[in-house]
């Protein structure tokens, strides 16, 4: 009788609790955290910010926007301040900013990990583009190291009608997502092996607009993404500006979940326990 009832209590202290995954915010910053420059390592969960520019015969660089003084900015600066991380590339030659932050101990590497960027930015010169690329490892060395171990890439070329994927399919993938002034949000979630999901939603109201799957690159195998790249490769016509990085992570906590099933095993419990007593 004993051995029933420790195998019945047993039972109920298991099925008395399930499991449940919730979505924590694990890294995060946006341009509001930034005083009267884009420098060093605002908000949490983010190694601190390295800048490389090349002006070739022009001008490059990286400033902290706001829209009092850059009337081009939308839907992508951060309240209540209205700041954005901007970037401009132009003049003579071909001009380049790239910035790159590195993700830490909290790099994207398990299903269900998401990473969240806003982006926005005017007409873009032929043959110029903006974006941002998720990268394996964080390196930063020189102009142009921006896609060296690029998992996926995100980006606007000008000439271009839509926005652009480069990841593990190879070449350019048409998004079918035209050209807007708006800005964008995107989350991008890993799923399993090197499979992700791309959510893309307006700026402006964060209404969706579409939903694409598609695969890392693959030749770096089942790497996990450890940096992150903002670009501008000589937009001239205008700026291109970056706001509200975050990463995602599933946390799995045990909450009680009273059933049915648990009452009945409890009044089962109470039988067995009052027919030993009466014996």
């Amino acid at each position: 009788m004993f051995k029933a009832k420790q195998l019945l209590s047993s039972i109920f202290l298991m099925l008395a609790f399930s499991t449940q995954a919730t979505l924590i915010t694990v890294a995060s910053d946006n341009a509001d955290n930034y005083g009267n420059a884009w420098a060093g390592n605002g908000g949490f969960g983010f190694e601190q910010w390295a800048f490389i520019s090349d002006a070739a015969s022009g001008s490059a660089g990286g400033f902290l926007a706001n829209k009092t003084n850059n009337l081009d900015l939308n839907n992508a600066a951060s309240s209540p301040n209205n700041k954005a991380w901007g970037s401009f590339a132009n003049g003579n030659g071909f001009n380049q900013f790239e910035a790159y932050r590195g993700f830490g101990s909290n790099s994207l590497n398990t299903i269900g990990d998401v990473f969240n960027i806003s982006f926005e930015h005017g007409l873009i010169n032929n043959g110029g583009s903006v974006g941002f690329v998720l990268r394996n490892q964080n390196i930063h060395n020189n102009i142009g190291d921006y896609n060296q171990q690029s998992l996926f890439e995100f980006g606007f070329i000008g000439g271009g009608q839509h926005y652009s994927i480069w990841d593990g399919f190879g070449g350019q993938i048409d998004t079918g997502i035209g050209f807007t002034n708006a800005g964008l949000n995107l989350s991008l979630t890993l799923l399993g092996g090197i499979n992700y999901q791309l959510d893309i939603f307006n700026a402006n109201g964060n209404s969706f607009i579409k939903s694409l799957n598609g695969t890392l690159n693959g030749a770096l195998g089942n790497s996990s993404i450890d940096s992150v790249v903002l670009y501008n490769r000589d937009a001239e016509k205008a700026n291109a500006y970056f706001n509200n990085l975050s990463i995602q992570k599933t946390q799995v906590n045990q909450v009680p979940e009273p059933s049915t099933l648990l009452l009945m095993i409890m009044a089962l419990i109470l039988v067995l326990s009052t027919r030993k007593k009466a014996a």
